[in-house]
């Protein structure tokens, strides 16, 4: 008897840890939650790069978006948000972000518009040296956005 319970139990355990690890990467977003739009490695140098949001998100609106920081620290100059219309928003400087910061929720003017591309400004700290080193790492920033509740029929 005893056995038949440590078995039942053990099945029951394993099945609620296979559910509860669930991968969510194919998983449709739903209104109100935060979306992985982008993913980019700075190198140790200034520069501007256009980020476009992944295939699964191209025609969707977002009312917020933010920026992880998952590896080493980058300086974040200035953010632009190019709409399929043709506008654009630029957001406030945002400072320097490190692994595990992020910024905080940017509002979008407009929750109905497309999200076309978005233009970042920054400078990741750190060189090539030291990466070398392995004191510091190429800087990585994911781009989040949270859909707009209104929009995305």
């Amino acid at each position: 008897m005893r056995k038949i319970f440590a078995l039942t139990a053990a099945a029951l355990l394993a099945l609620v840890t296979l559910t509860g690890c669930q991968s969510t990467g194919g998983k449709n977003v739903g209104e109100g939650e935060w979306a992985k739009l982008a993913e980019k490695t700075v190198n140790f140098k200034s520069e501007t790069d256009t980020v476009t949001p992944n295939p699964m998100f191209v025609n969707r609106s977002f009312s917020h978006v933010k920026l992880t920081c998952t590896q080493g620290t980058v300086d974040i100059k200035d953010i632009t948000v190019n709409y399929t219309d043709g506008s654009s928003q630029k957001l406030d400087t945002l400072g320097i972000l490190t692994k595990g910061s992020s910024t905080r929720a940017m509002k979008l003017n407009d929750d109905t518009k497309k999200v076309k591309n978005i233009e970042m400004q920054y400078s990741s700290l750190g060189n090539q040296t030291l990466n070398l080193a392995g004191v510091t790492k190429k800087a990585k920033v994911e781009v989040l956005g949270k859909r707009s509740v209104t929009t995305n029929q």
